[in-house]
């Protein structure tokens, strides 16, 4: 990932006097500004801000890859423009493993909601517990 350069504060007793006044009312927001995007995009970026959120769901499907039950998840994201399926444990017996890659459809619903509409690559009847990366 590429890294800022350090960056030129505004020091207000840089300028001839005349300027120091209008320098130093600038200074403040700039400087903790300037501070604040440096040490964010020099190792300071998480998870929390590049609007992503994990969430777990239990869920089983029929034979037809539809979900039984509610397959609605709260995501607190004001958008959801993709969906990393991450781990999947089967709940119904833990010593089973999947046969081929899982896949899930989604529809955004709203108000930071999800509702998972179809999966491939579950055995029907199965409850499962999945770990998803939401990505606004």
């Amino acid at each position: 990932m590429p890294k800022l350069s350090d960056i030129r504060r505004i020091v207000p007793e840089d300028y001839e006097e005349d300027f120091q006044e209008s320098a130093e009312m600038i200074a403040g927001s700039y400087n903790e500004f300037a501070d604040e995007i440096y040490q964010i995009v020099n190792g300071g970026l998480d998870f929390d801000n590049l609007a992503r959120s994990l969430a777990s769901i239990d869920i089983t499907f029929d034979a037809s890859g539809n979900p039984v039950g509610n397959s609605n998840i709260s995501t607190n994201l004001s958008y959801v423009s993709m969906i990393h399926l991450g781990k999947v444990q089967n709940l119904t017996n833990g010593s089973a493993r999947l046969t081929q890659i899982p896949f899930i459809d989604w529809t955004y619903s709203g108000n930071g909601a999800i509702k998972i509409t179809y999966g491939i690559g579950f055995s029907a009847g199965v409850k499962y517990r999945l770990t998803l990366e939401i990505i606004k």
